[in-house]
């Protein structure tokens, strides 16, 4: 046997030799072991199927081509299927070409004739061992990656929940009388944006839009917004500027300025009769279309200290009556095939669970894609 070359100090690689001679795979053991490698042996293809499933921590696979029971090629395409990483050598006597063809076409990383010079069996082994590192430290960094951004996500989380609640809390502290209805609408906007199978991105916008719709009247004076009467002309021209003042605010922050339309868009109406740009139709965002509805539905849901709250049923059929005019008559739809009890049910939980609602629902925003 040729000479085998100093190796540096043991390695930690591991090789499983397949064959079914035993003095090949003791030819195998000698040289690698020699030069530092964890070798262990298995005398056909369903003995090395066998340790490879109870322990698939193998660098590399010798894999001789004529074995009894299970062939070569045969245990190669099983444990590619298992592991499609895996470096595996194929070992053969055979110099057919279409023995090489096929075990290359099934994922062998190399080919090595009998007989050998175990110097070239040592290269051979090098590289697929090298191979089967780099591949590793891959995996690796790929992993170390993924735990990187989700902690930036997580941070990310923590600073976009501190912004929506700050926000809110300034919009709660001037104006209390309408007690929590901006969770209402959001959580109402995100099952009727469910039902009409909107995508994650779509959500997370609608919901975002709802939840701060009424931002813009943190820039209302309080004369107008706590007016217990009924405002003049002059000032519902002030109020009517919350939408775009709250538009204003919310297109600076950059994970807010896509749900920044809604807030603009969300008194405008279906026929055009809307405000501040009098869109119609489809030139409505969609998210304002949807927001608008819910936005109705709970005003009419909701007490006020100038009327009492309505029914649901009958505030779903008022938006049915406006159908084609205030709102989209494909949203009222959708709206009409959604139980009523299911908007009874948003209304009772969030009117006993109160503020803790908004802890909720920052987490389940949390799960969407901003």
């Amino acid at each position: 046997m040729t000479a085998i070359p100093e190796r540096r100090l043991e390695t930690k690689e591991k090789i499983l030799i397949v064959d079914d001679e035993e003095a090949i795979r003791n030819l195998f053991v000698e040289a690698l072991s020699g030069l530092g490698y964890r070798c262990e042996v298995a005398e056909n293809g369903l003995e090395c199927l066998g340790k490879y499933y109870q322990s698939s921590d193998y660098d590399v696979v010798l894999l001789d081509v004529q074995m009894p029971e299970l062939g070569g090629i045969e245990t190669l395409r099983k444990l590619k299927s298992y592991a499609p990483d895996l470096s595996i050598i194929i070992v053969s006597a055979s110099r057919d070409i279409d023995n090489v063809r096929t075990a290359l076409k099934e994922g062998a990383y190399d080919y090595i004739f009998k007989p050998f010079n175990i110097n070239d069996v040592q290269a051979v082994i090098r590289r697929a061992v090298e191979r089967a590192q780099l591949i590793k430290e891959n995996k690796d960094y790929q992993h170390n990656l993924e735990q990187k951004v989700e902690r930036q996500t997580q941070e990310l989380v923590k600073l976009y929940s501190g912004t929506l609640q700050a926000m809110i809390l300034a919009l709660d502290l001037r104006e209390s009388e309408t007690g929590y209805h901006s969770y209402r609408v959001t959580e109402y906007a995100l099952t009727l944006g469910r039902h009409m199978n909107l995508k994650e991105s779509e959500l997370s916008m609608l919901a975002k839009g709802a939840l701060l719709h009424d931002i813009g009247k943190i820039g209302v004076p309080d004369s107008i917004l706590l007016k217990p009467g009924k405002l003049t002309d002059e000032e519902w021209e002030v109020m009517r500027k919350h939408a775009e003042l709250g538009y204003m605010m919310l297109k600076k922050i950059e994970f807010l300025e896509e749900s920044a339309v809604i807030v603009y868009s969300h008194h405008e109406h279906f026929d055009g009769s809307g405000y501040p740009e009098g869109l119609s139709g489809t030139a409505i965002p969609l998210g304002a279309r949807i927001f608008s509805i819910v936005d109705a539905l709970d005003a009419m849901t909701s007490k006020r200290a100038y009327r009492e709250e309505m029914p649901f049923d009958k505030a779903v059929e008022r938006i049915k009556k406006a159908s084609g005019s205030q709102f989209d008559p494909q949203i009222v739809d959708a709206l009409m095939k959604i139980d009523l009890g299911v908007w009874e049910d948003i209304k009772e939980n969030i009117d006993e669970s109160g503020s803790n609602f908004l802890k909720g629902l920052l987490f389940e925003l949390s799960k969407y894609k901003y």
